[in-house]
């Protein structure tokens, strides 16, 4: 069995990482050969002479070397919408303020400070002084107005053509209600060089957590019109890390600027590699070969063996994600509460959760996590009941199995895609995905997995070309806003949204965007949790579990803080 294959794999990448750290700890290193030569020293000791052999000291360790679960897709923040691209640009990039640490606490980064008008719908910017781009550019408050256009603009040259080539400003358009006129952003202007000023239609709650996101920091003016449509192969920005090289399938090498404006936080490494190694056994063994410094990712056993391994740090990022079964509503008996019900009743989800999440992972009931502020702890979940499961498609009028459906009026096979890649909510898509389909088999729902590489199968999902399919969310602001607006949000003309499978509630629609203009967050709170209510009741997905996603350490290794939102720094992290 295919599951039985890959817990053979984890057992071995284990035994190998016993062997190989009961050897001594391993040190990476960059294709670089270090050679000890003995020098004689003669030392006059009472009238006789001693030869001792003085070793030269090894080298320095240059690059923290990251095990990543995939490739990015882009190193255009502005067009990307996954972690596995953001944890590069979060090295090269700067906004106006970010997260704190181990928080979503908001903090300054290129602006030293801010002031809010009474009504909440000016905010002031006040810039740092003499922060360059790494190219020499100069940051200034008409560098941030140029950003906001080209998000924002769709009569932008860069932004049309950006769009005319496939790519899209999806998080611009979620966070902010949409593009020109749409946009909850009115007017972004430069007050002086170091004064910049945000005029908003009407208060944002999340406005600054917004603004601390991955995606809303800024390219170099000059840099981004050199690079054009080629701007996300090319960064530029204001970040203690540049960008060297990407060796496409293999690696992105950055290297510290050295003209980084906030020196006591400039980069402790001269270099960083982040390696791309999409199966978790396969990253484990380069970390136990010393090829590899950090890893995200694991299968359940090997949580467990690096817990107890002292020659190993392993760091839990808090819980702020949620990985999902999301249907396509162009899928004619999608369009059925009875048969998504259906769906929700036959996946075990405890089953699935003990199996593969290795102790750090939980349920979930809702779309937001716990630790949001928005979460509704009086939802009953659904209870797995095959039985029931059954009896709601007979009763949506299913005779016999589910295993065609009407996909935008064609009659299909129904395939469930599963992602390629390992993901904090989802560390096992394959074998998860294999689980939930055995469970959905039981209720007489037969479906064929299918995926494809991570780029498509994105691109496929935003296009609304997939009928049933695995997702998942990690909160990118510590906002309610951010978890359930991005996804249940209908634009400005109420039109079903085709990245979300063209999902179309205006009820939920309409609470989740008064709770956005509102600042209480008491009265806020309780808005979120009427409309997390009315997506379960609904049934608009089916949430499947919350997850502490694990990272691995050598313990040479410090200075790495995990980030609930996944932005984490590597300007900090020291390899000893």
């Amino acid at each position: 069995m295919k599951t039985t294959r890959i817990v053979l794999l984890a057992l071995l990448a284990l035994v190998v990482v016993s062997g190989l750290v009961a050897c001594g700890q391993p040190t990476p290193q960059v294709k670089e050969v270090i050679k000890e030569v003995p020098k004689e020293v003669i030392k006059e000791v009472e009238k006789q002479v001693v030869v001792t052999a003085t070793p030269v000291p090894p080298k320095a360790i240059e690059a923290f070397i990251f095990g990543a679960q995939g490739e990015p897709v882009a190193l255009d923040p502005g067009i990307i919408t996954d972690g596995i691209s953001a944890r590069v640009t979060n090295q090269i990039f700067q906004g106006l303020v970010k997260f704190d640490k181990d928080t979503t606490n908001v903090v300054p980064d290129l602006a030293e400070k801010w002031t809010t008008s009474d009504d909440g719908k000016t905010w002031t910017f006040t810039l740092r002084k003499g922060v360059k781009f790494h190219d020499g550019t100069d940051f200034n408050a008409d560098a941030v107005v140029k950003n906001f256009d080209y998000w924002k603009n769709t009569k932008n040259p860069l932004h049309k053509a950006q769009v005319d080539a496939g790519q899209t400003f999806e998080y611009y358009e979620a966070q902010f209600g949409g593009f020109d006129d749409d946009s909850i952003i009115t007017k972004v202007e430069a007050v002086d060089p170091a004064t910049v000023k945000f005029t908003l239609k009407e208060p944002q709650g999340p406005f600054l957590n917004n603004l601390a996101m991955f995606v809303f920091v800024f390219w170099s003016p000059t840099g981004l019109e050199k690079a054009g449509i080629n701007s996300g192969k090319n960064p530029v920005g204001t970040g203690p890390y540049k960008l060297v090289e990407w060796k496409a399938s293999e690696q992105v090498t950055l290297e510290a600027f050295a003209d980084y404006w906030d020196k006591p936080n400039a980069a402790k490494m001269k270099r960083v590699i982040i390696r791309n190694i999409p199966n978790n056994a396969q990253r484990l063994l380069a970390l136990a070969a010393g090829e590899v410094h950090a890893v995200e990712g694991m299968d359940p056993a090997s949580v467990a063996a690096i817990q107890k391994d002292a020659r190993f740090k392993l760091l839990l990022r808090p819980a702020n994600n949620t990985g999902y079964v999301a249907f396509n509503y162009k899928v004619t008996e999608f369009q059925n509460p009875k048969v998504r019900q259906a769906f929700a009743q036959a996946i075990n989800k405890d089953a699935v959760v003990k199996a593969f999440y290795g102790g750090t992972g939980m349920v979930a009931k809702e779309f937001q996590p716990p630790a949001l502020w928005g979460y509704n702890k009086e939802l009953e979940d659904w209870k797995y009941d095959v039985d029931g499961a059954k009896k709601l498609l007979a009763d949506a009028g299913i005779k016999g199995d589910l295993a065609e459906v009407t996909f935008d009026g064609k009659k299909v096979p129904l395939d469930f895609w599963y992602m390629p890649v390992s993901r904090p909510y989802y560390p096992n898509p394959k074998d998860i995905a294999t689980a939930i389909a055995a469970d959905l088999a039981k209720a007489g729902i037969k479906v064929n997995l299918q995926t494809v590489d991570w780029a498509t199968y994105l691109d496929k999902r935003a296009k609304g070309q997939l009928p049933l399919y695995m997702l998942g969310w990690t909160g990118d602001n510590g906002d309610p806003d951010n978890f359930v607006c991005y996804f249940f949000c209908m634009d400005a003309k109420d039109t079903p949204t085709m990245r979300e499978g063209f999902v179309a509630d205006k009820g939920v629609s309409d609470i989740l965007k008064k709770a956005a203009a509102m600042t209480n967050q008491a009265d806020r709170a309780k808005l979120y949790q009427q409309a997390e209510k009315l997506i379960h009741d609904k049934v608009l997905r089916v949430f499947i579990a919350n997850n502490q996603p694990p990272l691995a350490f050598l313990k040479n290794v410090d200075g790495y803080i995990p980030n609930p939102t996944g932005t984490e720094y590597f300007n900090t992290v020291v390899v000893k």
